[in-house]
């Protein structure tokens, strides 16, 4: 009995040694405070399919295990887009060579107008060659930016001048000079395809990175 006693004691020790390296486990887990905006719970994101700048058709199932960084903007903007994209190009080349592979950027055009896969693709190799561009026809477009509570609509640019010209094409040369009102955050998107962090347009580009090294250790 004495040797029973002995063996349950020893199963109850075990039992709550287990316990409580559950409990330091979560609390290291746990410790660490996102830089960027928790969504709690992470939102599902529908598998999307857009034209990529070389003319395929791109989902986002096809990253195959790597985190996605995904922003919406067009390449006429004149300071959020070029701004926030040069920070994730910083954030990325922070990272070591094992960690960067493991994350994708991704530039969605919501200026399919003038963003041509030519335009699109020489803007974001001035960043990174290694860049995803899509641009798609608007509607599409459009379904894509739902899925992250995203807005984008065309405003009057205030720089443009008077809509006529002596050639007689002022007024559709101006009509292309627009300015687009867009969301400014870039969404941190993980391989199963959930949301779980938005970052504004003020992020700093080792916030990103910090994230990102513990996401992926």
């Amino acid at each position: 009995m004495i040797r029973n006693l002995a063996v349950l004691v020893g199963i109850v020790i075990i039992f709550i040694g287990l316990i409580l390296v559950g409990v330091s486990y979560r609390a290291i887990v746990t410790s660490y405070e996102y830089k960027g905006n928790i969504l709690n719970p992470p939102v599902a994101v529908p598998d999307f399919q857009l034209q990529a700048v070389d003319g395929s058709l791109f989902r986002l199932s096809d990253l195959e295990g790597k985190i996605a960084l995904i922003f919406l903007g067009y390449t006429n903007c004149p300071d959020v887009c070029p701004l926030t994209v040069a920070k994730v190009k910083q954030a990325l080349n922070n990272l070591d060579e094992a960690d960067r592979e493991k994350v994708q950027f991704i530039f969605i055009s919501v200026d399919p107008e003038r963003d041509t896969p030519e335009v699109l693709a020489k803007y974001l190799n001035h960043f990174d060659a290694g860049f995803i561009g899509l641009t798609d026809d608007p509607e599409k477009v459009q379904e894509v930016m739902k899925s992250f509570w995203a807005y984008a609509g065309k405003e009057e640019n205030p720089e443009v001048a008077a809509p006529h010209s002596e050639t007689g094409h002022g007024h559709e040369e101006a009509s292309l000079d627009y300015l687009v009102n867009h969301t400014g955050r870039v969404y941190l998107v993980t391989p199963e395809r959930e949301l779980i962090l938005m970052y504004p347009m003020e992020f700093k580009a080792e916030d990103l990175r910090n994230d990102l090294v513990y996401l992926l250790n």
